[in-house]
């Protein structure tokens, strides 16, 4: 069985040993091109969530597959409307996923926190994540990286590609969240084909090809 096989056994592990109150979700998974790291989808029921992962992630070891997955399904477990990656990182910590979460950020090239939204709001990079770890979790995640041969270090130049989109479906209207960015997608528009495009230094959303908004390439 190969890596991509071995990702629904993956989210079910996941969820029967981490995320209980998901246990009732119908949780589907995909691959494909997208314009992030991950893509989830769901409903505020959270009786359907859907997971599209990047082709490009096909490279990476499991354990930050698992470490990204596991930052996708803290997601919908949040409470409130407004989404924050800083508590969606804490809420992995939390649940002992943390060394998985540490090895994810180093293949997303996020060793050091990644600001958005004007600071108020962030992704928490390997540094920070490894200060969090109990000294069990921290030789864990020293075993990891020894068996995966991967040597922390931080990169000359910060990689700023977005990481996940969040997509959440209402009755009538569906949002969706880009680096702490939020908007409306388009009432016709559903389960839509996400694409980041860059130019002059700001980032240009489309959802099936129509242009949803726009943010600054890189928050500080």
């Amino acid at each position: 069985m190969n890596k991509v096989q071995e990702i629904p056994i993956l989210i079910e592990n996941l969820v029967s040993f981490a995320y209980p109150e998901l246990q009732q979700s119908s949780i589907s998974i995909s691959w494909g091109k997208t314009s992030s790291y991950a893509q989830i989808q769901w409903n505020r029921s959270k009786d359907n969530i859907s997971i599209k992962i990047s082709n490009d992630v096909k490279i990476w070891h499991e354990a930050g597959i698992i470490g990204l997955i596991s930052h996708e399904l803290s997601h919908p477990t949040q409470k409130g409307r407004v989404l924050s990656e800083f508590k969606t990182d804490n809420d992995v910590i939390s649940r002992g996923l943390g060394p998985y979460l540490a090895i994810e950020r180093l293949f997303a090239g996020k060793y050091i926190d990644h600001r958005i939204i004007n600071g108020r709001d962030r992704y928490l990079g390997y540094r920070s994540i490894r200060n969090q770890l109990t000294n069990l979790e921290t030789q864990q995640l020293d075993t990891l990286l020894s068996r995966i041969q991967l040597a922390p270090a931080k990169p000359h130049i910060p990689i700023w590609q977005s990481h996940d989109t969040v997509i959440i479906n209402d009755e009538h209207r569906s949002n969706i969240t880009i680096e702490g960015h939020q908007f409306l997608l388009p009432n016709n528009v559903h389960d839509p084909d996400i694409k980041l495009v860059e130019r002059n230094n700001i980032t240009l959303i489309y959802a099936d090809d129509i242009l949803v908004g726009e943010y600054p390439v890189k928050d500080v």
